[in-house]
């Protein structure tokens, strides 16, 4: 991968990264998040505004008792310890009692989301053999954030080192990446200035863009809404999970405004192609103060 880095910038590798992780953030911390409902659960113990979930469901037996008419019209579901965005289903609208639509209009019949609740359940997307299944109610962006981006929902990534935010970048789903934000599976990183919350550069695989391949939106110049909550939200969440170095992926949604989505104790090293700027001498700077 060539990464274009400013000269005074360090490029920070994985063995850096796993050093800093190891030396920074308890075991205990990475553990819980790991586990998204737990994860939720502490931030809004520490006051911190989270995505809300409708359902746990843990078992088969838990899954053949659920009231699917009680179900938001529009949900998510999620594995409890999914990684990289893998299993997870979003439903748009119900047609019928027993049939969604999904955002690109595919039918989902009930038969095929219990399936795939019952995939997440035998841990076909989590690193364990077992897992739980999370219904959350669908979030719709921002109508700012709608404008630059094709379905799906677009998110901030915001790394901290405590409640320092160190650099960020907002991701945005594309129709190869499946209305997903992760950029290995081909969303658009767009870099976003600290102190303004505006896009400076946006890169997509491999290469730097300035518009948006499906929706022809121009990207670079835009500015995220409602910046200084999304900053405040990403520094809470140090001290809600136990973490010093971490990832912060924060959704703006379009009635609830900011919500923390989730907490990485691993943030992905990318952030440093789609930014220009190298990671490892911030990081040193502030371990040192």
């Amino acid at each position: 991968m060539q990464l274009q880095m400013r000269g005074w910038d360090r490029l920070m590798g994985l063995n850096a990264r796993n050093e800093l992780i190891a030396r920074h953030n308890p075991p205990t911390a990475v553990r819980l998040v790991n586990d998204k409902f737990a994860t939720k659960s502490a931030l809004a113990a520490a006051g911190v505004r989270t995505a809300p979930t409708v359902q746990v469901l843990s078992s088969r037996r838990a899954l053949a008792r659920l009231d699917w008419a009680a179900i938001p019209d529009a949900f998510a579901v999620k594995p409890n310890q999914g990684l990289g965005g893998s299993g997870i289903l979003l439903t748009a609208a119900r047609l019928d009692p027993v049939t969604w639509t999904s955002v690109s209009g595919r039918r989902i019949p009930l038969l095929q989301l219990k399936d795939h609740i019952r995939l997440i359940f035998d841990g076909e997307f989590s690193p364990r053999p077992r897992d739980v299944a999370l219904l959350e109610p669908l979030l719709v962006p921002h109508p700012s954030m709608a404008a630059l981006t094709f379905q799906g929902l677009p998110d901030v990534r915001v790394i901290c080192l405590g409640s320092r935010p160190v650099i960020a970048m907002l991701r945005l789903p594309t129709a190869a990446s499946g209305g997903r934000a992760n950029l290995h599976q081909g969303a658009i990183g767009a870099a976003v200035e600290l102190e303004t919350g505006r896009v400076s550069r946006a890169w997509l695989s491999g290469r730097r863009v300035t518009e948006h391949p499906d929706t022809g939106s121009v990207l670079v110049g835009a500015t995220v809404p409602e910046w200084s909550s999304v900053l405040h939200l990403a520094r809470q969440c140090a001290g809600a999970t136990g973490l010093h170095y971490l990832g912060a992926d924060v959704v703006i949604d379009a009635e609830r405004g900011p919500l923390v989505l989730e907490v990485n104790a691993r943030p992905g090293l990318q952030i440093q192609n789609v930014t220009g700027q190298g990671l490892l001498d911030v990081v040193e700077a502030e371990v040192v103060a």
